[in-house]
């Protein structure tokens, strides 16, 4: 799922936090990323950040979800063609519709925290679990870490 301009834009303009030396070995801040998702080191927690991408979040078909203070997720409703195509191909439910899914996480790390940003597609199952599909996009996620830095944080 490509961010959009007018994201990218928001984010930009409105993150702020502060940068620090990074933690030895940091780990992904969500055990649901995938490894190689953008991440970056804050020296304090980036509340500006999660508070910008929640903003972000409004869009027709959009939910923002907060399943934890550590975790934030803009949810998207993908067209109806694509939504049943993904039915299809991973064999889902149309009881619960596919969502594509940008998520920001946190993780406290010696000396500050850990943000891990990722992208994915959700597909409910018929039997209730969840099948997660990436495609992983070099371009997005060099936006996603450009990001990250202009909100104060340090690539890993």
């Amino acid at each position: 799922m490509p961010i959009a301009a007018a994201r990218s834009a928001v984010l930009a303009i409105a993150l702020a936090g502060c940068a620090g030396e990074l933690p030895e070995g940091p780990e992904r801040a969500s055990p649901v990323a995938a490894e190689d998702s953008p991440r970056a080191f804050f020296r304090s927690y980036p509340e500006g950040l999660f508070d910008a991408f929640a903003l972000t979040c409004g869009g027709p078909g959009q939910s923002t979800v907060r399943p934890a203070d550590s975790e934030i997720r803009c949810e998207s409703l993908p067209p109806v063609e694509a939504a049943a195509a993904l039915i299809l191909a991973f064999d889902g439910t149309v009881d619960d519709l596919p969502r594509a899914v940008t998520s920001v996480a946190s993780q406290e790390a010696q000396g500050g925290f850990v943000v891990t940003a990722d992208t994915y597609i959700r597909v409910p199952q018929k039997d209730g679990g969840a099948r997660i599909v990436r495609q992983r996009n070099a371009e997005r996620d060099a936006v996603i870490r450009q990001l990250l830095t202009r909100a104060g944080g340090d690539p890993i």
